[in-house]
């Protein structure tokens, strides 16, 4: 970690960058600045988070500065970010003000009373210093790939409590991959069709389909037992393609599956299950994340980790697209009530929603942020238990975050219900709010309701939170 006088000398360096881009002057910054490191540290009393804990690490210090510096000049709504931590819609003098008047605080936690977020950073995302920044002061996770160690230990640095996972792929093995020289002498990895060929995928060309009841279960074990141990700034493993049902799933092969070998489809289930269990017992008590959408037995039997993608309406659904309707997910309710299962057994649940063009179509775009996020709600038990993601991080200008997925619910109060009287209705109580979604699909009239004596007005596939 920076010492103080190197982080200073940063806060700085960024403020006069900043202020050069925008044409302002600082009069009183570098004193305000200096003074700080002076200043007695002063215990808090509170449990919450307060707003000039910028990154959320139970502690107001130099990395706040930073984050304010890196953001200064800019602006947005009233609070957009908690870079603006007097919620004036301006990163400006004022908000370093704030923050050095409070300088030396600390002892609040940050297991507070909102859902946690998790931000997906693929690709390159990781190499930029603005992006790491920006991730650590918005988020409690980060799934990324595992080649940025030295990115993530700079994300730590910024918020120690952030839980980082790096990436892996289950049951796929792909050319470009830096170990695919050492997996392609091994033939018995791979699954293979009736004619001993190596199965190949259409959607991304030199993946192959390899064998999870092979050596290649304990070869992947192994490597991340490996790059734990190693990169210790890690606090576990994302999963992806964790499928029990290849057909159900809708993977698609340079081969239909009826020219798989013989078994593979009939035992695919049982072989995953064990595969996953193997992997959980090889990398102990650090975190396993398996991406298993509706499979529950990944996450019940092993890894007490789930991970659901495209929850309720996902990435690649358009903004007129129901996501979750009639087709056999009743509106969306037997996703929620499959998480909500897992959450009352003490395990973790995490999801990831989205919208398709979302840049094109911000409006409708938020509005299914907020709806995925109210469905979500109603399946939590522990908040610290939940995560909730929005898009990836490059996929739209938001970066996976609005300042709403930062309301502090409370803890939950009893179950979500039907709103009597409504077709879909649906509402949960929290200790600082009531959440409703109208459940019905695009198309259909608003629905009218009350809650706790006031009526409301929700159209169809959105939400509303209502402070108490």
């Amino acid at each position: 970690m920076l010492k103080n006088n190197n982080l200073l000398d940063l806060v700085e360096m960024k403020m006069k960058q900043r202020t050069m881009m925008h044409n302002k002057k600082l009069i009183f910054t570098i004193p305000l600045l200096f003074s700080i490191i002076i200043l007695q540290q002063i215990p808090s009393v509170s449990s919450a988070i307060p707003d000039y804990d910028v990154n959320s690490d139970g502690s107001c210090d130099i990395i706040d500065f930073v984050l304010i510096a890196n953001r200064f000049g800019e602006s947005g709504s009233p609070g957009w970010i908690r870079e603006d931590v007097d919620k004036n819609g301006l990163i400006n003098i004022l908000d370093i003000t704030y923050v050095s008047n409070k300088y030396g605080e600390s002892g609040w936690t940050n297991d507070n009373d909102r859902i946690k977020k998790l931000s997906i950073a693929y690709s390159n995302i990781m190499r930029y210093s603005a992006n790491q920044e920006f991730i650590a002061s918005h988020f409690d996770m980060l799934d990324c790939p595992t080649t940025y160690y030295n990115a993530v230990e700079n994300v730590k640095t910024l918020n120690p409590n952030i839980k980082v996972i790096g990436y892996y792929d289950a049951i796929f093995e792909d050319r470009t991959w830096s170990e695919w020289q050492y997996v392609n002498n091994h033939e018995d990895w791979f699954v293979h069709d009736i004619n001993g060929n190596r199965i190949e995928r259409v959607v991304y060309p030199g993946q192959y389909l390899m064998n999870p009841n092979s050596g290649w279960s304990n070869y992947l074990a192994q490597k991340c037992r490996t790059f734990l141990t190693t990169y210790p700034q890690f606090d576990g493993i994302f999963l992806d393609e964790t499928v029990s049902d290849l057909v159900d799933c809708g993977y698609l092969f340079k081969i239909p599956y009826s020219q798989f070998g013989s078994g593979v489809l009939t035992n695919w289930r049982s072989w995953m299950y064990s595969h996953i269990r193997n992997l959980k017992t090889t990398i102990g008590s650090d975190m396993l994340m398996p991406n298993a959408y509706k499979d529950m037995q990944f996450c019940q039997g092993s890894a007490h980790v789930h991970f659901w993608e495209g929850f309720i309406h996902g990435r690649g659904n358009a903004y007129n697209v129901n996501g979750y309707g009639t087709d056999g997910w009743n509106y969306g309710r037997v996703a929620i009530d499959l998480l909500h299962e897992q959450a009352e057994l003490g395990n973790i649940i995490v999801v990831n929603s989205g919208c398709a063009n979302s840049d094109a179509h911000p409006v409708e775009a938020k509005k299914w942020m907020l709806f995925t996020y109210a469905c979500f709600s109603f399946a939590v038990v522990d908040l610290n238990k939940a995560y909730y993601s929005w898009q990836f991080f490059n996929s739209d200008s938001t970066h996976g975050y609005y300042s709403e997925m930062d309301i502090e619910l409370g803890q939950p109060v009893g179950d979500y219900y039907h709103v009597s009287g409504t077709a879909q209705v649906y509402a949960r109580q929290f200790a600082n709010y009531y959440v409703a979604a109208n459940l019905n699909l695009l198309g259909t009239g608003s629905v009218r309701f009350s809650i706790n004596g006031a009526s409301y007005t929700l159209a169809p596939r959105t939400a509303v939170f209502i402070p108490k």
